[in-house]
């Protein structure tokens, strides 16, 4: 099993540059709770959880805010031809609810989540089953 297998492919995007509330709408009108941060160049500076959102509108009390603000950075990332169990490994290790997907280590090509993690785990549970 490879990450490749299940991630997400073609994840959305959000310009570091962009303000906050931007991000809250894409993650509302697609039911994501990750979204990885680009540059001007589409590479991978940071990556933002719907949590880092909710306390930035507390903090920020709906005020302007760039994204790169309340990113985290540096980015934990993995190759698409990884295999999945070291995906899950990194993700426990560094207490993190997805991985963006890289071939070239700049630009993302898919997003792995805990979510495509448990359609991983039903499928072998399905096959011994």
């Amino acid at each position: 099993m490879r990450v490749s297998d299940y991630m997400s492919k073609s994840p959305v995007t959000v310009k570091s540059s962009a303000d906050y509330n931007v991000a809250f709408d894409i993650m509302d009108s697609g039911s994501m709770h990750h979204l990885p941060v680009v540059d001007d160049n589409d590479e991978v500076v940071g990556i933002l959880a719907r949590r880092d959102l909710q306390m930035a509108a507390r903090y920020f009390r709906e005020g302007p805010a760039e994204i790169s603000d309340v990113m985290h950075t540096p980015v934990v990332s993995i190759a698409p031809d990884a295999p999945l169990s070291l995906a899950v490994k990194q993700m426990m290790k560094d207490h993190i609810g997805c991985l963006p997907v890289m071939e070239d280590g700049k630009h993302v090509v898919g997003i792995l989540t805990e979510t495509d993690l448990f359609r991983a785990l039903t499928d072998v549970l399905d096959e011994k089953g």
